[in-house]
């Protein structure tokens, strides 16, 4: 075992005593009560499935634990990068692959760490944009594992996934959007049709996220009002359907000025856990 991470939840509005929940509510900010949703589908969703073959290529800077000696032979941390916490997980995949070293990066899904996110827009296109940099210098930086037998499931899965559904999925929607547009003007497009292909799509993926919103609950044993459970309900579609195409737009444009800006990491207000 060379690495092991856990699970992140959001604590704003939470309260916590002794490092436990005292008193759980989600967030009355509804920019942080949408990205409860999307950390819970992140986290019980693809994080599970790379778990099962040894194929996690992050761990969240928040919490994880490392064999110091391992992390110590592989250089450790990379201060020209901006992920640093996913740059070093898959610098120990790409290290232990080819010395033949036996290893294993785990997730522990029982694991928690409580952490607050941005509750302005503003703050949270900065924390974005910056993820999504740090994932184009990691994938750039070690794309030796891209397509190689070496590597296994971890190439042509967990790299492979990262690659398209991460990294270059922004501007294939925001090229996509674009395309229903144009067409549209040039009335290339049945609009009923669309619109109803659109609509499925959202309700599949709120359901998506409702699954894993609610069996986060259920499995955590926390209490939840039934006014929080209906708001995560409406919002649901409002972040697949809205917030993420947000914030799609903002990750494709990431990469303007990217010279001067690739290693400003940005300053975010958070607001403090409230511990008792």
């Amino acid at each position: 075992m060379v690495a092991v991470g856990g699970i992140v939840r959001i604590s704003n509005d939470v309260e916590l005593e002794n490092g436990r929940v005292k008193h759980y509510r989600l967030p009355r900010s509804i920019l942080a009560f949408m990205q409860v949703l999307e950390y819970d589908r992140s986290f019980l969703a693809s994080r599970i499935l790379f778990d099962r073959f040894n194929g996690s290529l992050i761990i969240s800077g928040a919490f994880g634990l490392f064999k110091k000696d391992t992390v110590i032979a592989v250089g450790g941390y990379d201060n020209k990068t901006m992920g640093e916490d996913m740059e070093l997980v898959v610098k120990l995949h790409e290290y232990c692959t080819v010395n033949n070293i036996d290893y294993a990066i785990r997730y522990a899904t029982d694991a928690i760490c409580w952490t607050q996110v941005p509750e302005r827009l503003r703050d949270l296109c900065k924390q974005r944009k910056r993820w999504h940099l740090g994932l184009f210098q990691s994938m750039y930086k070690h794309r030796v594992m891209f397509s190689n037998h070496r590597f296994g499931a971890v190439s042509f899965v967990s790299y492979l996934y990262f690659l398209i559904y991460e990294l270059l999925s922004p501007f294939i929607e925001v090229f996509g959007v674009f395309t229903m547009v144009l067409a549209w003007w040039c009335d290339l497009i049945n609009v009923p049709f669309m619109l109803l292909f659109f609509l499925i799509y959202a309700v599949f993926g709120g359901v998506l996220t409702l699954t894993a919103f609610f069996s986060r609950i259920y499995t955590a044993d926390l209490t939840l009002s039934f006014g929080d459970g209906l708001k995560a309900v409406c919002l649901c579609l409002f972040e697949l359907v809205f917030l993420r195409f947000i914030l799609a737009w903002v990750r494709c444009t990431a990469f303007i000025g990217y010279r001067k800006k690739k290693l400003s990491w940005g300053r975010i207000e958070r607001r403090k856990i409230d511990l008792k």
